[in-house]
């Protein structure tokens, strides 16, 4: 068992030094690194309209709502795929949401309006789907592992 787990932790090492893998994450952070320059032109510009204090005060708050939201979604998924997976029944549309609600939550979490904006869209269950969807297959995920896991260790 033992030997199972650490041949485990090191397949996952070699997957993140892939080089591919590492090409992807370093376009993702060039990505996220031009994202607050066009965050801040746009904060500017929305200030300079309809004031600094009210632009910052709606950018504040659209970024906590959309918090709460995450949270509310996370809880009702995780209730679900835990009823799921003691029922040994494959929890695999509650996989896929979860991992578009927790890319909706970084992009929230992320101060600015063109962030939340994509962080709420991916609350709208057809876009969570997809690009949860695009995610799990571009990350190599196997979820019937994952279920497999939690089944056996009774971690829910």
């Amino acid at each position: 068992m033992l030997i199972l787990a650490i041949m485990s932790n090191i397949k996952l090492l070699f997957k993140f030094l892939e080089h591919a893998f590492i090409t992807r994450l370093l376009l993702l952070a060039l990505l996220y690194s031009l994202l607050p320059l066009f965050e801040t032109f746009l904060l500017f510009y929305l200030g300079s309209m309809l004031g600094n204090y009210f632009t910052l005060g709606m950018a504040a708050s659209t970024g906590l709502l959309g918090i709460l939201i995450a949270l509310c979604g996370t809880r009702k998924n995780l209730t679900i795929l835990k009823r799921k997976i003691k029922e040994g029944e494959y929890p695999g549309h509650e996989f896929i949401h979860l991992v578009g609600i927790l890319i909706g939550g970084v992009l929230l979490l992320t101060p600015g309006f063109i962030t939340d904006f994509l962080g709420f869209l991916l609350f709208i269950p057809v876009i969570q789907n997809a690009l949860g969807k695009i995610f799990i297959k571009a990350a190599k995920i196997d979820l019937k592992e994952l279920y497999e896991y939690l089944q056996l260790y009774e971690i829910y």
